[in-house]
């Protein structure tokens, strides 16, 4: 008996797997990419709520601000809304939230891989007044 396909099949065997590990490899670092993005945007986002008050401004500044990310998949939530108490009337040094989730794009997700989800948050104090 011959060994002269042996290495063949088992680099035939392994590969799958070598490929996977790839993959999974890239789309942890995809994440960790976007969490970090999330994360700095919504600080920029709300020192801008901070200092203006102003929810469009903020979502200006949060879509400038997640760059490396596609600004059409991330969904920016700002707590309290801008007509809403205390934001309404004085609102220095009440809090502002801004919240951020971005779905990131899965590689095989007919497959049935689960949406990933990342999501960033920050607070900030208003400093603001009308």
């Amino acid at each position: 008996m011959s060994d002269d396909g042996q290495a063949l099949v088992e680099f035939a065997l392994v590969l799958p797997f070598l490929l996977l590990f790839a993959v999974a490899l890239v789309l942890i670092a995809e994440i960790g990419v976007a969490r970090l993005a999330l994360e700095n945007a919504a600080a920029e986002g709300a020192r801008i709520g901070a200092l203006t008050n102003d929810d469009d401004e903020i979502s200006r500044t949060v879509r400038a601000a997640v760059e490396p990310l596609e600004q059409g998949r991330v969904r920016v939530t700002v707590e309290p809304r801008e007509h809403e108490r205390p934001r309404s009337a004085d609102p220095r040094g009440s809090l502002l939230r801004v919240a951020l989730e971005y779905a990131v794009p899965v590689p095989l997700a007919f497959a049935g891989l689960p949406r990933v989800t990342v999501r960033g948050a920050a607070v900030r104090v208003i400093e603001w007044t009308p």
